[in-house]
């Protein structure tokens, strides 16, 4: 049987009760035993680790190109690492715009969650009343744009729908956006 800190507070404490006996010292130096914290040895030696990217399930880094027949919806996504950073440089007809990146295992964990930091939506009306009309007229456009992450393909949700009105990127009028990695 192992014999814990806790569990030796314990027996020592139903001991002392059963035999009625009090004695300070011997407890005193019993709790300092068990509430000892353990040496440290000092050391003047520095270790320095490089940083590390953490592992993934399939290679991330690379370009990826829209998939589509529409000539004005033109973008390229570029994911790299950078001093340990994921991050991202994302072309379109009409601009360019890099940042940092996000990715999440997701709950299958053979794909990834991704998250493009500043980029602000085009449109966002949120959620929709009967007639049309924003719930919430003081809703903010989001500043991430979130997708999937397959092994070689990238899906953003570009637009919503009657009930949940927005547009992720006007750039490009497609419902899904569908990069494929080159």
């Amino acid at each position: 049987m192992k014999i814990t800190p806790i569990l030796l507070c314990v027996l020592i404490f139903i001991s002392c009760n059963e035999e009625k006996k009090t004695n300070h010292t011997s407890k005193k130096k019993i709790e300092k035993t068990v509430n000892a914290e353990p040496k440290q040895t000092k050391t003047n030696t520095v270790v320095k680790t490089k940083p590390t990217i953490k592992k993934t399930i399939f290679p991330i880094e690379g370009t990826y190109v829209i998939e589509n027949d529409d000539a004005a919806c033109e973008m390229t996504l570029m994911l790299s690492y950078k001093a340990d950073q994921l991050v991202y440089k994302l072309t379109t007809n009409t601009r360019t715009l890099a940042d940092k990146a996000e990715i999440e295992l997701n709950e299958s964990k053979d794909g990834y969650y991704l998250t493009l930091k500043n980029i602000e939506w085009s449109e966002n009306e949120g959620t929709l009343d009967d007639e049309g009309e924003p719930i919430d007229p003081d809703i903010t456009l989001p500043t991430e744009i979130g997708g999937i992450l397959d092994k070689n393909q990238i899906t953003i949700q570009n637009t919503g729908n009657v009930m949940n009105y927005y547009v992720k990127i006007e750039e490009c009028n497609a419902k899904y956006i569908r990069l494929i990695k080159k």
